[in-house]
Formats: structure tokens, sequence, C-alpha cells
């Protein structure tokens, strides 16, 4: 938010459409749904394209709680990479991370968990910010000593490509294969003081405390778009979608009904903010995006959009595309 704010973008745009507070943004200690960060990510998109490199380099990993804790007090190099892999989540549920070390080099594999393609500025958005934030905890573990090697990204170049030497100090390979992040491995067996094994141990045990009480505690909503999420052009019906829950549909329609919304209406209000993402920063045009969001044709696509956002597509491109 305060990156946001030096950008000139003021609160209530930030967070318009999130249900968030203002004051609920300065308590350490609240938790945000999937539903409440995406729609900060697609302000952040619209208001300031290029944020989450900034926002990045801001992470502290002793900000991050328990998580955090368990990172710095890790004993050994085995104990941080297997605490890192399995308690991601607790702080970043929209990312999945994978380990490889090939011939002394520690390589991080970053992949969204979005079924969107790395065109997209909310695919680049999240792996820009994984990514810096990644740049920041190597800084907090190893100090000044860290140095990344070479950092690969699936997209193209951006308009702010230029911030990226600033931001990494390392080799930048864009249109790749995969989004890696790639460092010395004799680095992460530097001694650190703050490893402990006794702290280690209890941090370990308060997140998977924390990482069962999520999991139990997921809002039926959150855990329907975190499907959504990863599905592209065809999108499953609510029966497909309580088998994957584990649940019949209808207990996921109770539950649901219970939060004030239903599938029908959790599906369309992502359709319609993909379609808003499309329309502002692509130049796809209506039959691409109606493919990308499972409608048979632009025309039906361009009635669904005009139902819900009471103007037609072309209202919502930038001048230049329109």
């Amino acid at each position: 938010m305060a990156e946001l704010a030096r950008r000139g973008v003021p609160a209530q745009l930030a967070l318009a459409g999130s249900g968030i507070g203002e004051a609920e943004m300065r308590v350490a200690a609240t938790r945000f749904s999937v539903l409440q960060i995406m729609a900060v990510i697609r302000n952040a998109i619209r208001h300031a394209p290029g944020v989450a490199l900034q926002v990045g380099t801001c992470f502290n990993t002793s900000a991050c709680g328990i998580f955090g804790f368990a990172i710095l007090s890790s004993p050994s190099r085995k104990a941080l990479l297997q605490t890192v892999l399995r308690y991601n989540r607790l702080i970043d549920p929209l990312t999945s991370l994978r380990y490889a070390g090939r011939d002394g080099w520690a390589v991080w594999e970053i992949e969204p968990s979005l079924a969107c393609a790395p065109t997209d500025p909310l695919y680049r958005f999240v792996v820009e910010l994984k990514m810096s934030c990644f740049k920041a905890m190597g800084r907090d573990l190893y100090g000044g000593d860290f140095e990344l090697k070479r950092i690969s990204v699936r997209f193209p170049s951006p308009p702010h490509a230029d911030e990226y030497k600033g931001i990494f100090d390392c080799d930048i390979l864009f249109d790749q294969e995969r989004n890696e992040i790639v460092f010395r491995e004799i680095l992460t067996n530097k001694a650190r003081p703050e490893a402990d094994a006794i702290t280690h141990a209890m941090m370990l045990e308060l997140c998977e405390q924390a990482l069962q009480k999520m999991t139990r505690n997921a809002t039926a909503a959150g855990a329907v778009l975190m499907i959504l999420l990863g599905c592209s052009g065809v999108f499953p019906n609510i029966d497909e979608v309580a088998r994957e829950l584990a649940v019949n549909a209808r207990t996921l329609r109770r539950r649901l009904e219970a939060e004030g919304t239903s599938y029908s209406e959790i599906l369309s209000r992502h359709r319609m903010q993909l379609a808003l993402s499309y329309l502002r920063t692509s130049e796809l045009n209506n039959n691409e995006i109606a493919a990308r969001l499972g409608y048979s044709d632009a025309t039906n696509f361009r009635r669904a959009f005009v139902s819900w956002a009471g103007a037609p597509p072309s209202h919502f491109r930038p001048s230049h595309l329109a």
C-alpha cells in the first residue's frame, strides 16, 4: 500500500472492490482471502503497472510471523528448503515453488497458480512480486554476500524492464521456458547466527498448526476461486468443483449461500474481472477474449459483459486500442 501511495494511488482506489478497509491494513494479524488479494492486485495492475517489483523489495522475512522465524531459525540447508516448500502457502496462495540444485547452482522455479498466459499482466505481476520478495529474503538470510546469477521469466520484456537490472543486479532473460531464480548453491551452506534447531522445531509446529487451521477455515468462496484461477477457456460446473473440494454439490451450495454468494456469481465475477484485465491491458479482440473466458462467441460475451458492467467492452479499452 505504501508503494501505491508513493505512486499517487489513493487507498480507496487500491482497495476498491476488495472489501478491505484502510484500518484493517494497519493490523498485522489481519488475514485476507484470495478474493480480496486478487481484487487488490487487479487494482494495482490498473493504476500502477510495474509496482510489483518495488513492493517485493520491501519484503522482510522477520515480518512474516511464524513462517519468517521458521525460515530464519532453520539449522541447515535441507531444513530451510523443506520449510519454504511446505509452508510458502501461509504467505502466498498464488504461486507454487520447485527447487533443483544443478552443477553448484541453486535453482528455484516459480509458477503462478493461475490459468492465464505468461503475457497476461496478472501472471507477470505475480511472478515479479515473488521474485523480488525472493531477492529480499536472500538478503535477510545471507546478508550482503547474497547475489543472483540469473533471472529467467516466461513473459516478454515489459515496458518497465529497465527496473529489473537495478533490483536484481544479474542477467535477465525474457521469453524463457520457465520462471527461474539462480544463485550459487554454496551460499545456502553459510552459517547464520539466527539458526537454532530448538527454535526451528517450535516454529515448524506452529506453522503446521497454522496451515491446518487455514485449510479448515478457508471460505468456500475462496476455495472455489482458487479452482477457477487454475482453469482457462472451459470452466467446471458446480458438481465438478464440489468433487475437487471433496464435498457434495448440495453442501457447497449451502456453504456459499451462508457466505452470501453462489457459484454462478463467483464464476461470473471472475470472468468479468478477467475480461476487464484483457480489455485494459491487451490487444485481444472480443472473439479472442470470448474464447479465453469460455463463451461460445463474441456476441454472447458482449451480452454478458454489458449485463455485468452496464457498458460495452469497447468502453473499457484504452483509447489507442479502441
